[in-house]
């Protein structure tokens, strides 16, 4: 921690210098929420750009860790005084100080990356979203594919819309392995308490569907959705995850997770933004962009033709010739 005569400054950590001989520089911002690298969205956003960089030896980036939720705006403007090129928030929660620094200053290029709300429309301002419908629509189908009583279910979140989004996109990729299949769902309710982190009532909702034949859960929705996918290991079921859940490597049940793959999707941000090709306003990253999907799919319960048909799929939802339905 950096302490100065006006208190507390944010951490700041920079990637080297251009070569001498470059005639100019591309310069790279950006600003982490308060938890900095511990968050995942942050560090994979870090790593997008550590990626891009590898590819331009003419740019440079820096690095800012907000201390509090009230730094926001201010590393993000310290970003555009800088004169950086390109200013990145790392995660929702800048969602309006982002907008607010793109507003003030028209002439800076500013990301915000993977937004619960979308925002206005800036001319100077990209959100780069991920389609979490197609990985859940993966997700979906793998389930419907292994399961043995015909019987997969969903633990969700508190029908945000991301909830809505993994539901529907689930939902829709078991019915297209399995047309007439009715997939067991269920959202988190709002007298539940405590959105996105109570595992107990993912569990306790888990087992209800494992009670009415169950064989196959889906668990999504941050900590909700890993009481799910605990529950469904204890009652000797087969699970699949949503985002990070490197906690449940060792879990029984866990055959794969679909997943958002930020650091692809903020690397071709900057990658673009250097070359010229900047565009504002919403850029939704899927499987033609490889920035969404399954994570690896080594679990040796999976076979050779479960795998052959989950590419299939991926191929035809990515060209577009196959769509989500959410």
């Amino acid at each position: 921690m950096q302490a100065g005569a006006t208190g507390v400054r944010p951490a700041v950590q920079s990637t080297p210098s251009p070569i001498a001989s470059c005639p100019t520089s591309f310069r790279v911002g950006f600003v982490t929420d308060v938890a900095g690298l511990r968050s995942a969205v942050d560090a994979e956003g870090w790593r997008g750009v550590g990626d891009a960089l590898r590819d331009l030896p003419c740019a440079h980036a820096e690095r800012t860790e907000s201390r509090r939720p009230s730094d926001y705006r201010g590393n993000l403007q310290a970003a555009a005084d800088r004169h950086d090129d390109l200013v990145i928030a790392g995660s929702f929660l800048l969602t309006d100080a982002v907008v607010d620094a793109a507003r003030a200053n028209p002439a800076t290029h500013f990301v915000l990356v993977d937004p619960i709300v979308v925002p206005a429309a800036l001319p100077n301002l990209l959100v780069l979203s991920f389609r979490r419908d197609q990985a859940a629509f993966l997700a979906g189908a793998l389930a419907v594919m292994i399961t043995r009583t015909g019987i997969v279910a969903g633990v969700y979140g508190p029908a945000g819309a991301d909830d809505r989004t993994n539901r529907l996109g689930f939902e829709h990729g078991a019915q297209y392995v399995r047309p007439g299949i009715r997939p067991l769902g269920a959202y988190q309710p709002a007298d539940a308490g405590a959105p996105y982190a109570n595992p107990a009532w993912g569990a306790a909702q888990a087992l209800t569907f494992v009670d009415q034949g169950a064989d196959v859960i889906y668990g999504a929705g941050g900590s909700t959705g890993v009481g799910a996918l605990q529950a469904a290991a204890r009652a000797g079921r087969l699970c699949i995850g949503a985002g990070t859940t490197d906690d449940l490597a060792s879990t029984s049940c866990l055959l794969t997770s679909s997943v958002k793959f930020i650091d692809r999707g903020v690397r071709l941000a900057v990658s673009d933004a250097a070359a010229g090709r900047w565009s504002s306003g919403v850029q939704a990253l899927g499987l033609a962009q490889d920035a969404v999907g399954l994570s690896p799919l080594t679990d040796p319960r999976l076979t050779p033709g479960m795998r052959q048909r989950l590419q299939t799929i991926s191929d035809l939802l990515a060209s577009g010739a196959l769509a989500t339905g959410a």
